[in-house]
């Protein structure tokens, strides 16, 4: 297309000549767009436009003599006409015009005010019409020298001290690394040789790439993709299931099934430091009224990002349970969605791609990197397909219902496993030639539009699965269509050219307004949300679907003219005039055009800004929560963990305000002997003018005000309760003060938010600064830890502030190593464990790191081990987590007493002798721990049966027979078996006083 060379411009246009090279993508033709405009021809050669070029005494004028003018305005004007941003076009041609001048030695006047067309130069730089062609870069010894200085460049000139690198003007002493005459940013990893087998990193302390003997991983090469060499993917495996529905594995295997509960196409079978792990999910559906089943749902976890794909929201996606329009494209790349086609396009920056037409069609496509790792319906990509339909148990099964049922992983009321594989004779008999010819022929037929793909894509299964699918449900193009327009797009994948196959009598497709079929079209780069912003494989092929027509791009799922695209908002899309919210802006508001704009109101001192069900919204702060667990483990209302030897009796937290109920709550730590841990032996509240004692070796009753009380007990009129709850005991108040003590080594304090502020003691200010934890009782930053914990201790009762190190040795890194695995403390922390579904709710690391210590000191008592995980769990479950069962008979079993069974749920309070009237006050969330058996009641120490229960009289529970003093010894009341408590008169001898020894008033 340059010509000949030959010196005469006449021949260069010669028709003879051949100038198509290649026709890769089976999708180019020629461009019949000149034609389209002749409308908008004359409006584009005015002085507004592109006749600024040719105009007389105008910018370019002067430059007229030395560069024909007119060539660049019939260029300029056929861009404008086939382009969609014609602003930005027309400054590209007009700057090529501006360039070419310069290149003769002509510097022209300021033609971008004139045109609206200013150059935005980056940070750190200014504007210059006449600048250097060689500016000072991070790679200056690529730089020609001398530098040609006959022509100057419009250009943006990087200020002193900074040098251009990428586009951007940075400071010279952030250049990266020069390794082998190529440049590579601070912190780079890249490979040093062209077989991958060094691995370099620009070292930014030591300027200069260090490098290390690494190679590819199982399943990858070394070679060149995208202009990046790198160990890349030898291969890719495809899963795909269509129609009602018909699976062919990662390895080929074929089978159909069609269960109507939710299953695991794919995913990581075991967790791995190599691989990224993922799980796609498909929700199967009634197919309308009949029995068949089709995929309704296509999940996709990775990243910590629950993406859903539906057919209830066709054109849409869910991300983490909130709707999003198309494109999403998650910051730094790792996944990105957009419409391709007729489908969702889902991709991972590793490889993974998913694709969904929101009816009834999903392909997943795994590089080789995860050959034999994967397992689900799709098989485990192993390349053997004798062994594809493997159970969840590893063994292999023919039948594709024990397949799919051991791959369930959610249920739906109703659902099932039973597949209806074959069609009855008599009907096969009769539709089987006329289904042929009206429908599924296409797909075969020599002379048809498929017929250029046949020798690439084999249509034998596609067209079983159409016969099949027609048998089935005859006379239905929803259920045909989609297996047809399944293989059409497989062609189109694999690179072959398909005629048009669709028509107003079959399978028509109708396009939104603005909009027309295309049977390739490349829609995701004509889509809103992609300007700027393309997804990563955006060009890879062509699609046949909906196209927008000319001058109109895709807004999510409806084609708008360009200037009225809408907002690319922290990674979603939004549509012009949209509004949404924000975790951290409020409520918003698209404006056409791409700006936003964000109201953030204000809330009370009390509340805070949150999204509720995608709303933004003022709510009530989270109450503060302090724990105390283990040896020496805490965490303050503000979040930070820290740790107190000392083995003495402190304040946890207590009121220092009077604008609030006051209250204060005190621990008293077990004197710490060696190889043992320093448990909490006893738990103290003051609140309401009551003193109440929870001893650890006293599992049923409360010290109150120096005397025992049974439990449950409902103390100045309801004010305050105390009751039994799965393993330990709760103390709560009417003003939201929670305290859960497991009587062994773990106490969780839990305020309302009107008490920030006005707290002190080990569990901090609750201020929501994490930086002013420590602070003494003046008020004053302690200056080291054994200092904060020593002027909380309570006065008068002798005890070390530290342990020493005979007592308290470090725990040996070898040693630790051991206990973090899951046999130990890993239990807590592994991603697959019991308690994962609770680490983004409450972190595990206060309860691992506290664990881990605590077993180490006590040289791997089990005892010990189990305490700490009892703990988290304890945690998870009040937070409303739901964990698996986590004992076994091997792994902290958990003995119960006569007539009661372990659960990992239980309700003890419920099921009690004092709840037998009222279940009201009892908390609502359920913990693990020991539940009656049917027929029997918990009375405070263990199960009875019903009618062995005591008394439960204003607000505290007596035993059977049990004979009691009140008042001052005034008072003798007495439990009968009925139930009834019966008070009489009493008084002491004149050689007795009336005194309350041990926790019992006596004579």
């Amino acid at each position: 297309v340059c010509g000949n060379c030959n010196g005469n411009p006449s021949d260069d246009l010669a028709m003879d000549q051949n100038l198509e090279v290649a026709n890769e993508t089976g999708g180019c033709q020629l461009s019949e767009d000149h034609k389209r405009c002749q409308w908008g021809e004359e409006k584009y050669r005015g002085v507004m436009w592109c006749g600024l070029i040719t105009q007389w005494e105008g910018p370019f004028d002067i430059c007229h003599g030395a560069v024909d003018p007119d060539v660049h305005l019939e260029n300029c004007v056929q861009d404008l006409c086939v382009s969609e941003e014609l602003q930005a076009t027309l400054c590209r041609a007009l700057e090529a015009y501006a360039d070419s001048c310069r290149e003769e030695g002509i510097a022209v006047a300021d033609w971008r005010t004139t045109a609206g067309c200013p150059l935005s130069c980056p940070k750190n730089s200014k504007y210059t019409a006449c600048g250097t062609s060689c500016p000072t870069t991070c790679n200056t010894p690529a730089l020609p020298t001398p530098c040609p200085n006959s022509t100057c460049l419009e250009t943006c000139q990087c200020h002193q001290g900074f040098v251009l690198e990428a586009n951007q003007c940075i400071p010279a002493h952030k250049c990266g690394c020069l390794f082998q005459g190529l440049l590579h940013g601070l912190g780079e990893e890249f490979w040093g040789d062209d077989t991958c087998t060094q691995r370099c990193i620009c070292d930014p302390k030591l300027g200069q790439a260090v490098c290390h003997q690494a190679g590819c991983r199982h399943g990858e090469e070394c070679r060149v993709e995208d202009g990046v060499r790198g160990c890349h993917p030898k291969s890719y495996g495809t899963c795909s299931a269509m129609g009602t529905t018909h699976y062919e594995t990662f390895d080929g295997g074929k089978f159909i099934f069609q269960g109507t509960c939710g299953y695991q196409l794919a995913g990581l079978c075991e967790d791995s430091q190599e691989l990224v792990g993922f799980q796609v999910l498909a929700q199967n559906g009634r197919h309308r009224n009949d029995l068949l089943a089709s995929i309704a749902q296509v999940t996709v976890k990775v990243y910590g990002k629950t993406i859903v794909i539906s057919q209830e929201h066709p054109g849409k996606i869910t991300i983490n349970d909130q709707l999003a329009n198309l494109p999403y494209r998650h910051q730094g790349g790792k996944i990105s969605v957009h419409r391709g086609g007729q489908e969702a396009v889902l991709e991972t920056d590793f490889g993974l791609t998913v694709t969904y037409d929101w009816q009834s069609q999903v392909t997943v496509v795994v590089p080789s990197t995860y050959s034999n790792a994967l397992c689900g319906l799709c098989g485990n990509f192993n390349g053997h397909a004798s062994d594809e339909m493997m159970m969840r148990n590893g063994q292999v099964t023919s039948n594709p219902d024990a397949l799919g049922r051991s791959w369930r992983v959610t249920n739906v009321p109703g659902c099932v496993e039973l597949s209806k594989v074959e069609c009855l004779p008599t009907a096969t008999a009769q539709r089987r030639h006329k289904l042929f010819k009206r429908y599924c022929g296409v797909l075969v037929h020599p002379d048809g539009p498929f017929a250029a793909c046949h020798r690439l894509v084999d249509p034998t299964r596609y067209f079983q699965s159409c016969m099949h699918d027609s048998c089935l449900v005859p006379d239905r193009d929803d259920v045909i269509c989609p297996i047809i327009s399944h293989y059409a797009a497989a062609c189109q994948a694999a690179g072959a050219a398909i005629r048009s196959w669709r028509s107003a009598r079959f399978c028509s497709l109708s396009c939104p307004a603005n909009s027309h079929l295309e049977l390739c079209s490349w829609g995701c780069s004509q889509t809103c949300g992609a300007v700027g912003h393309p997804p990563a494989k955006c060009s890879a092929r062509c699609r046949e679907g909906c196209a927008c027509n000319r001058g109109f791009l895709l807004s999510g799922d409806r084609c708008v003219p360009a200037d009225q695209c809408g907002c690319v908002h922290q990674d979603f899309y939004y549509k012009a005039e949209e509004t949404f919210s924000t975790p951290t802006e409020g409520q918003c508001r698209c404006q056409a055009g791409g700006t936003t704009s964000c109201d953030r109101p204000s809330c009370p001192p009390d509340h805070e800004g949150r999204l509720v069900d995608g709303v933004y919204q003022c709510v009530p702060l989270a109450p503060g929560v302090c724990v105390a667990t283990g040896d020496r483990s805490y965490r303050s209302f503000d979040g930070v963990a820290f740790n107190i030897s000392g083995a003495c009796s402190y304040v946890l937290t207590e009121t220092c305000s009077d604008k609030v109920q006051p209250f204060s709550v005190k621990i008293r730590k077990e004197s710490r002997k060696k190889g043992k841990v320093s448990s909490i032996q006893e738990l103290t509240l003051e609140v309401y003018g009551l003193t109440l004692t929870l001893p650890r070796d006293k599992r049923g009753d409360v010290l109150v005000d120096s005397v025992f009380h049974h439990l449950p007990a409902l103390l100045s009129n309801g004010q305050v309760q105390v009751l039994r709850h799965g393993l330990g005991v709760i103390l709560q108040t009417d003003f939201g003060l929670v305290i859960r003590y497991d009587l062994t080594h773990h106490v969780t304090v839990t305020v309302p938010s009107n008490y920030q502020g006005h707290l002190c003691g080990l569990c901090g200010n609750y201020n929501g600064d994490q930086g002013d934890e420590f602070l003494l009782p003046n008020g004053q930053q302690a200056p080291t830890m054994v200092d904060f914990s020593s002027a909380w201790k309570m006065p008068n009762v002798s005890c070390r502030d530290e342990c020493p190190k005979e007592e308290c040795p470090i725990c040996e890194e070898k040693r630790k190593m051991v206990l973090q695995k899951p046999n130990y403390c890993g239990i807590l922390t592994a991603p697959r464990g019991p308690f994962s579904s609770c680490h983004d709710i409450v972190d595990p690391t206060l309860y691992f790191q506290a664990c881990v210590h605590d077993l180490c000191l006590a040289g791997g008592d089990s005892q010990v081990l189990c305490q700490s995980v009892q703990s988290y769990a304890t945690a998870c479950q009040e937070a409303g987590v739901v964990i698996k069962a986590w004992r076994r008979p091997s792994f902290c079993p958990l003995r119960c007493p006569a007539n009661s069974i372990y659960s990992l749920c239980t309700k003890t309070c419920t099921r009690s002798c004092a709840s037998l009237g009222d279940v009201s006050k009892c908390p609502q969330r359920c913990v693990e721990g020991c539940q009656c058996d049917e027929g029997f009641v918990f009375d405070g120490r263990g199960c009875v049966p019903e009618d062995k229960c005591g008394c439960f009289v204003d607000g505290r529970y007596y035993e059977p027979h049990e004979s009691i003093l009140k008042d001052k010894c005034h008072q003798r009341c007495t439990c009968d078996p009925t139930r009834r408590l019966t008070c009489s008169s009493h008084s002491c001898t004149e050689d007795e006083t009336c005194d309350i020894r041990d926790g019992v008033m006596g004579c």
